[in-house]
């Protein structure tokens, strides 16, 4: 079995269309988990009238993604079987038939291993916007891989391991979050999605992005403040200290926090990490109106 963890909100069209990939796939043994979190656009109406098979777990518009899809978790966490798996994915991504079925095909030939999916923007078939990231843990450096490549260039099988994975589809063992942990609400509320997967490589768990599973992202609907390309002087609270922002500074912090293995390894990585969003914020800053 394998159970897909969703958090919404807000969304009603975009859910239908994410519900619809699901409800099409050539692997049948999915039970679908949206966390609705306060929706007010009919959202789980929808649901309950088009998707009858899905599960909706309600929230009070406070748990945002972490708490939402933790929410969706332990509703999961409460019945599944050890052999499960679940698969943690936003809703505002499209996928053919085949795409569990390959997860799942690649997470039975590779245990303890996270399988996370090749990204493509949705508006540029075929090519890879995120094929990856890989991470230098001291200087805070991403490289995210084969960006702007053919997917069709890949080869059948082909996989990389990774440094990190994100919920834009992640297929993991039921049994690691027994083993590890939800995700943290606490101090991710927003952004828990990268962090987990990082914890669980520190327990001995792989983390690979399978280029056969692939995802159409809407890669624009997200946060203003993650894709502008100006930003003015009054833009800095809501860069640096508005919590839905990549740029939040305690998720800086604790990101750099939890997934350090040294204090000198917490210091480097976070130092680097907050100039190099600083100096993104400086070169698009603009003073004049």
């Amino acid at each position: 079995m394998v159970y897909v963890v969703t958090p919404v909100f807000n969304r009603k069209a975009i859910t239908q269309r994410f519900l619809a990939c699901l409800q099409q796939q050539d692997y049948r043994d999915i039970r679908a988990v949206i966390v609705d979190d306060g929706s007010t656009d009919g959202t789980s109406d929808m649901i309950r009238a088009e998707f009858p098979e899905v599960t909706i777990v309600t929230g009070d518009g406070n748990l945002w993604w972490t708490g939402g899809t933790n929410a969706g978790l332990r509703h999961v966490l409460a019945e599944a079987r050890a052999d499960d798996f679940v698969l943690i994915i936003n809703d505002d991504l499209e996928f053919d038939a085949a795409y569990v079925g390959r997860l799942v095909a690649f997470a039975q030939a590779h245990p303890r291993t996270l399988v996370g999916s090749v990204v493509i923007d949705i508006e540029t078939p075929d090519t890879i916007w995120d094929g990856g990231r890989i991470t230098n843990w001291f200087t805070a450096k991403d490289r995210v891989l084969h960006v702007g490549r053919r997917l069709s260039e890949f080869s059948p099988g082909h996989a990389v391991e990774v440094s990190q994975l994100t919920g834009r589809g992640m297929l993991a063992p039921v049994g690691v979050f027994n083993e590890v942990g939800l995700y943290d609400e606490v101090h991710f509320k927003h952004r828990g999605d990268t962090e987990f997967p990082v914890r669980a490589c520190r327990r001995g768990y792989k983390q690979v992005v399978a280029y056969d599973a692939s995802v159409r992202s809407h890669v624009h609907k997200t946060y203003e403040f993650d894709v502008k390309d100006v930003y003015r002087l009054g833009d800095i609270k809501r860069y640096f200290f508005d919590f839905r922002s990549s740029f939040w500074v305690k998720f800086r912090f604790y990101f750099a926090l939890k997934t350090a293995t040294s204090p000198l390894q917490f210091v480097s990585f976070f130092t680097c990490d907050m100039v190099r969003v600083t100096v993104h914020f400086l070169k698009r800053l603009r003073l004049s109106a």
